[in-house]
């Protein structure tokens, strides 16, 4: 019977179905119940692995044949040995990998890289060639073994030349052991725990690469298996904890981080995602007690100290949570999404007495300043009509008439007033205003204009100056998402609502999940040139510090926006976009705890769809408008509660 056979499958290179009927296999001969069915599949599937790496699939080679030439190869080594030092290396190299225990002894691997026949150049390519072969088949090593290797032959600075030799693929499987971006812990396998430990650590490997593609019925599968082998590995149950996540069974993924925990109670991972986890369930002083080992380990971790400060702010303690801001600004001047939170923190509705707010500026100066900026908003909105005005000046057109262009110039310089000292006025309004304001507030950081962003929060597009006069200002916009028709942007304003950028950062999130946060950083750091550099490095900050919801507050707020586009350019009924407008308000209202929350996956999703790694610029997509909106006591954002049902009804 052949390998194939006895896989119950036709002969293929493709290393995952042999994987999967492998799994479907042990169902039937378990090593406990039936150990020489389980010999043939093991012998089977290892035979199937080497022809398809090997590119040697042959459905006449047989069982019974691999067994009579592996005999002859033991019979005959002591003269290959004789004749080729390479192989007396390989048999030395086999014999210290099969043996588990031996394999994570590093001071075995020192001595086996100190033979001869390493710097031996007579040799060199002979034996790379046999041990990258040998790894790929046999690739179960502990990282600092890989990291071992590395030192000797140097492979991550001969990328190219690996390419060139064993193809792309072998070369990502040697970079990413090296660079650990795959690695699992080898720490708390025990002697007395008799298993298959290869076969475990495959089933362990599947999972976490299953989790990293999204495939979440086979991870289970694969995680299943593996515990019932053994169920004190803290990496499995960091696994399951991450699957629990992905089917949002939050319950489930608590338990396995707190059963992570006690065999591990300093692990980093463990105490962020159970912090994450303390925070959905609003246990807000453990997520404190949590945050607090991780910071007295690591005083700087910037996830640690964001969500100590979400810990405090969830129990409205803003003097413990305004000092955190402060630390994490001193510690991280580069990262953006802590000033929203003080923003909130020094509102003037909010903030206590015990909090010491530090003037940069003196008041003088800053009306000054203020009187330059709303004169200049003045002008953006009003200078086509003041433009007129001048002209009609210097024509024989009665004054009386002239002055009739006063009165949109007026109406322009009452409304700013109206922005800067009387914002109550708008929001004390019927029903309807309010709604609409709301909604305002959710997409005002869609407002690509640092001076009318203020102004087009408190009022929407005018008919006239903005569909008529000024409607290049709204074309701006719909060319940006390449839209050019009324079924283009309803189009995309579906996409936005029910797909949208998330699917994109979500991709890239799960990849980054179910691996530790040393593997994470040393992954990003090795692909700094590549294009993924940026979404990687977005995905990675928003880990800990997004809901589940990720970044799709970028999505909403940006359908709400062009809803007021299209509606104001024609290409939307007023019913029509109402409708949508409050669809994505509800989900929004659903997603997020309150409006920082909301602000935080705004800014960050605007940074992952504009690919840009440079995450430490305070004034693109939208953040200043954001800080203005939390910051102001008269902010007409802080008037609303954020699950406000009565304002998302219909």
């Amino acid at each position: 019977m052949t390998a194939w056979e006895t896989l119950e499958i036709e002969p293929t290179d493709d290393l995952t179905k042999i994987k999967k009927a492998y799994a479907k296999g042990l169902k039937i001969h378990h090593p406990e119940e039936d150990p020489e069915g389980y010999q043939l599949l093991r012998e089977a599937y290892d035979s199937a692995i080497k022809q398809a790496k090997r590119g040697l699939i042959n459905t006449h080679i047989h069982i019974e044949d691999i067994e009579s030439q592996q005999a002859w190869e033991i019979d005959d080594s002591e003269e290959i040995i004789q004749k080729n030092p390479v192989e007396d290396f390989i048999q030395k190299l086999e014999m210290l990998y099969n043996d588990f225990f031996s394999r994570l002894d590093i001071k075995k691997w020192e001595t086996l890289l100190q033979a001869d026949i390493i710097w031996d150049v007579q040799h060199s390519e002979h034996l790379q060639d046999y041990l990258i072969e040998f790894l790929e088949e046999h690739p179960y090593l502990p990282p600092s073994v890989w990291q071992l290797l590395e030192q000797t032959f140097h492979w991550m600075e001969q990328k190219e030349q690996l390419e060139e030799r064993y193809g792309e693929e072998t070369t990502r499987f040697l970079m990413e052991n090296i660079s650990i971006r795959n690695q699992l812990g080898y720490d708390f396998f025990k002697k007395e725990v008799d298993i298959d430990y290869e076969w475990y650590l495959q089933l362990r490997a599947d999972a976490q690469a299953y989790l990293c593609d999204d495939q979440l019925e086979a991870a289970e599968e694969a995680m299943n298996q593996a515990f019932q082998m053994f169920t004190h590995d803290p990496d499995l149950l960091h696994l399951k904890g991450v699957y629990y996540l992905r089917k949002n069974n939050y319950n489930a993924a608590l338990q396995m981080f707190e059963e992570k925990l006690a065999l591990s109670p300093a692990d980093l991972d463990g105490l962020l995602y159970r912090a994450q986890l303390y925070f959905h369930f609003k246990d807000f002083e453990k997520v404190i007690a949590d945050c607090e080992q991780i910071l007295a380990q690591r005083s700087d971790h910037v996830d640690g100290l964001f969500l100590i400060i979400k810990g405090y702010l969830g129990l409205n303690k803003e003097v413990e949570a305004h000092k955190w801001i402060l630390k994490a600004i001193e510690l991280h001047p580069d990262r953006p999404e802590f000033l929203p939170y003080k923003s909130k923190v020094l509102n003037e509705k909010t903030k206590s007495d015990q909090i010491e707010i530090v003037e940069h500026m003196p008041k003088h100066k800053r009306r000054l300043n203020n009187t330059y900026f709303y004169t200049f908003v003045v002008l953006r909105r009003a200078w086509i009509y003041v433009f007129a005005f001048m002209i009609t000046l210097l024509t024989p057109i009665p004054f009386k008439y002239t002055a009739l262009l006063l009165i949109p110039i007026l109406w322009e310089i009452g409304r700013v007033l109206m922005v800067v000292f009387a914002p109550t006025a708008i929001y004390r309004k019927s029903k309807k205003k309010k709604q609409a304001l709301y909604l305002r507030c959710l997409s005002a950081p869609c407002i690509e204009s640092h001076f009318l962003d203020h102004y087009f929060t408190a009022f929407d597009f005018t008919y006239i100056r903005d569909r008529l006069i000024g409607k290049k200002f709204l074309n701006k916009v719909l060319e940006k998402w390449e839209i050019s028709s009324p079924a283009e942007l309803k189009e995309k304003i579906h996409w936005l609502i029910d797909v949208g950028t998330r699917e994109e950062f979500n991709h890239y999130l799960y990849q980054l999940m179910p691996l530790t946060e040393e593997a994470r950083t040393q992954f990003i750091e090795s692909i700094k040139d590549d294009s993924n550099y940026p979404k990687f490095l977005l995905a990675n900050r928003g880990l800990y510090t997004l809901t589940e919801a990720g970044v799709a507050a970028a999505d909403w707020g940006w359908s709400i926006y062009l809803c007021r586009i299209g509606r104001r350019l024609g290409y939307l009924s007023k019913t029509e976009a109402k409708e949508l407008m409050l669809k994505s308000a509800q989900l929004s209202q659903h997603a997020y705890l309150n409006w920082n929350e909301y602000f935080t996956a705004f800014h960050l999703g605007s940074y992952f769809n504009a690919n840009d790694s440079d995450h430490n610029n305070y004034g693109k997509y939208g953040l200043s408008i954001m800080f203005v909106l939390l910051a102001l006591g008269k902010s007409p954002l802080l008037q609303f509660d954020w699950k406000n049902d009565e304002l998302v009804k219909q």
